[in-house]
């Protein structure tokens, strides 16, 4: 993914996730749900930290990470204003030297499989940083269930530079990816029919 990108549309992310819109709600009230106060959370592909700073008072920790300079700083400067002191947050990638292995109880990782460069690799590497037992989070807009002519436009706006790089994920090659990566699937189910999101609750084995 662009770090430029990002960078650039940081405001108008945060714009948009703060309406907390019914998908929105819906994600982040399962995972409150499938947490507990012991629980040391990553939040893979943070954004501006909207959800991680949701969760966070439900946990014992969060670490939020994304790559985008211009997001980590406005998740910072968000912390900072609802003075939540159980998170912190880094711009870095998954692969960074600080993220150790077995260090996490739970990954989240919303609205970032498609736009990563190799799902299989991030998903080992997601299960590396697990413990034993561990919960991956997700949910995805499978792009790859939508119509041909969805899918033309969406190769013809990331042509003009307007969107980035983004998979045309099928919920059947993600759930393929998660098996293929030793995730025993616990939920799956598609929450939203027009954008095609997929919810996954999958546990390392």
């Amino acid at each position: 993914m662009s770090t430029a990108f990002w960078d650039k549309r940081t405001k108008r992310c945060d714009d948009n996730v703060k309406k907390h819109d019914f998908l929105y709600e819906k994600t982040i009230d399962r995972t409150k749900s499938l947490l507990s106060n012991t629980d040391v959370v990553l939040d893979f592909a943070c954004a501006s930290g909207e959800m991680s700073l949701d969760i966070a008072p439900h946990v014992q920790r969060v670490h939020g990470i994304d790559t985008s300079v211009k997001m980590i700083e406005l998740a910072n400067e968000k912390a900072r204003d609802r003075q939540v002191n159980n998170i912190n947050f880094d711009q870095i990638d998954a692969f960074d030297h600080k993220l150790a292995s077995n260090s996490f109880s739970a990954i989240i990782a919303f609205s970032i499989f498609h736009l990563v460069d190799d799902v299989p690799k991030v998903l080992a590497r997601l299960h590396d940083l697990l413990g034993s037992g561990g919960l991956l989070i997700s949910q995805t807009p499978c792009l790859g269930e939508r119509s041909w002519v969805f899918q033309f436009l969406i190769l013809l706006i990331q042509k003009l530079g307007i969107a980035p790089p983004i998979l045309s994920l099928t919920t059947t090659n993600l759930e393929s990816f998660l098996l293929d990566s030793n995730f025993e699937i616990l939920e799956t189910n598609i929450w939203d029919e027009k954008t095609s999101t997929q919810w996954i609750v999958a546990k390392k084995l």
